[in-house]
């Protein structure tokens, strides 16, 4: 997966795409995020520089490694690494069929979103 936007308060996954961590990627997240998100929110990211390409320069934040500013993510990532076992790298498990790849992962997205809201 190439990147989701999570909302840090509540930790919903309001975004997410498939790709390289290019720019491309870094757009297609951008047009994903609801309007609201784009207007209204902060972007705290790690250093790549796909990101700074895209996202307005006033409202991101970079943070370097260990600053923490990306810790809300990072924690997902591994929820989700848990929920879904084609996103662990060097694993057996995978899928023959790139719809079949994206079912998986969006299943395991909407799980983590659900389980939140329950809490």
């Amino acid at each position: 997966m190439a990147g989701r936007g999570a909302e840090r308060a509540s930790r919903r996954i309001v975004a997410w795409t498939l790709g390289t961590r290019g720019a491309e990627a870094a757009r297609r997240l951008w047009h994903q995020l609801p309007a609201r998100y784009r207007r209204h929110c902060w972007y705290f990211t790690d250093e790549w520089k796909a990101y700074a390409q895209v996202l307005p320069r006033i409202r991101h934040r970079r943070c370097p490694k260990g600053d923490g500013g990306t810790n809300v993510v990072e924690a997902i990532n591994c929820s989700l690494r848990h929920r879904c076992r084609v996103l662990v790298r060097k694993n057996c498990s995978f899928s023959k069929c790139l719809k079949m790849h994206i079912a998986r992962i969006k299943i395991s997205i909407d799980g983590h979103n659900r389980s939140i809201i329950l809490d």
